[in-house]
């Protein structure tokens, strides 16, 4: 009898530098003698049975794919493991934006490239919905502790779950057509989640806490990833904490995985906070709090990018439809280019880099833009820059661009800014912004400025 435990169908294996990677050919088998083993069409190799156990492995395989695996052994049917592919391995974790909540309509249509591990240790083609959480094999993940109750769960949500579309796809598809590497996601994300949930402190308690639960998966698919897509803060946000502290838990969160991954410059990609339907004055401080420090560190650590979602539409009070989780899967595949690949001249998001007063009166305000594709836009009538003196707003009477530098905002109040003044974008949690370039990329938000 001949069980194979690698590779698995589908299963996407990490390539190193030179464009090649490794599979690994590893089972069960009864009797004494060897297993063979070959891609199609490749000559085969031999592992020798030992105890029961036989281990192989076929260096150097072009990044690519699919490729089909035949494993045979004297006297038994040759067994074929098909859907292959050599390229790169990205992590998906956070909460329930990158977990995929967007309607199951107007979905990215699957690719042969882009496969996906899937919380029931298979793997498959990715498809919406990538993440099946409480079908997880770790107990952090769980619903209930009752393992009938699961069963009954997870069976319902299998037949009447509406909502799932996620970023994952897409940014598979943008990367290899980009590139022509394959991509394999592996999901990690669980929604309504803390950064001190994912804290690394808990990685002891293994699938009993999600950091333990990702790291345990990531070595589950070869130990060795190209980078992380993250997507998480609005529990943070709306929580008691209402995010202070934020920044440095974040940093913690990028500076263990990579330790932990040994790749101490390993591209970590997130998105801004979007935006949150409603009008609780409660939650905006929290809420721009924790999206300034998402826009802060980006600045302060290497190999970080940033997309801004503030220009989502929603299918829910609070999740991305399926039109924003394609766009910011796209935009996080520009990003993996230029971090992953080295591709300079991708476009960027729009960055400010500079706020000050324009003249001697206080009543206009400069705002330069980095990043920038093109120039900005509208030219006039821009919505989203809030300026205000110990908690009250200040008027303003023109927001346009400046005629000798499409990529510089000027903010005209009606009346000067008094001393103590700040200069916010997208103030609250579901501001009115229209701010972007002319590849479409929102300006961020950002604030409090001092002025």
């Amino acid at each position: 009898m001949l069980e194979i435990t690698s590779p698995r169908p589908y299963q996407v294996f990490q390539r190193n530098d030179d464009y090649v990677g490794d599979i690994t050919v590893a089972g069960t088998a009864e009797g004494s003698g060897a297993v063979e083993y070959r891609l199609t069409d490749w000559t085969w190799f031999r592992a020798e049975v030992r105890d029961g156990r036989f281990t192989g492995i076929v260096k150097e395989v072009q990044v690519g794919g699919p490729y089909t695996m035949e494993i045979r052994m004297r006297g038994s049917t040759v067994r074929r493991i098909p859907g292959l592919l050599v390229g790169d391995l990205w992590i998906l974790a956070g909460q329930s934006n990158t977990d995929g909540c967007g309607k199951l309509i107007n979905l990215e249509a699957p690719s042969w490239m882009v496969n996906a591990f899937y919380y029931d240790e298979t793997w498959g083609i990715a498809r919406d919905p990538l993440c099946w959480v409480f079908e997880s094999i770790d107990p952090v993940h769980w619903v209930s502790q009752d393992p009938v109750e699961r069963e009954n769960i997870n069976r319902f949500n299998r037949a009447f779950r509406d909502a799932g579309a996620g970023l994952g796809v897409r940014f598979g598809k943008d990367l290899y057509k980009a590139t022509g590497v394959p991509v394999g996601l592996l999901v990690c994300s669980h929604g309504g989640t803390s950064i001190e949930q994912w804290s690394p402190k808990l990685k002891s308690e293994g699938g009993k806490s999600l950091y333990g639960s990702m790291i345990r998966r990531v070595i589950a698919a070869g130990g060795k990833v190209a980078g992380c897509l993250w997507y998480q803060g609005e529990s943070d946000a709306c929580g008691p904490k209402q995010g202070v502290g934020y920044k440095d838990d974040f940093r913690f969160l990028i500076e263990s995985i990579r330790r932990d991954l040994k790749s101490p410059k390993m591209p970590f990609i997130y998105a801004q906070l979007g935006p949150y339907f409603g009008d609780d004055a409660a939650l905006r401080d929290g809420w721009n709090r924790v999206q300034n420090d998402q826009l802060t560190i980006e600045s302060e650590m290497p190999n970080l990018a940033m997309v801004p979602a503030i220009d989502c539409t929603l299918s829910d009070a609070i999740h991305a439809d399926a039109v924003s989780m394609r766009r910011i899967g796209a935009r996080m595949a520009l990003m993996a280019r230029k971090l992953r690949f080295g591709e300079q001249e991708v476009p960027s998001d729009p960055r400010p880099i500079e706020c000050s007063f324009a003249d001697g009166t206080r009543s206009r305000i400069s705002v330069k833009f980095s990043g920038v594709n093109g120039k900005l836009r509208p030219a006039s009538g821009i919505w989203g820059f809030l300026v205000e003196a110990e908690g009250t707003p200040r008027a303003i009477a023109k927001c346009a661009l400046d005629r000798s530098d499409p990529t510089r905002v000027i903010i005209t109040l009606a009346e000067p800014a008094p001393d103590g003044s700040v200069l916010w974008y997208g103030r609250g949690i579901n501001p009115t912004c229209n701010l972007s370039d002319s590849a479409g990329f929102p300006a961020p938000v950002f604030g409090p400025v001092a002025l």
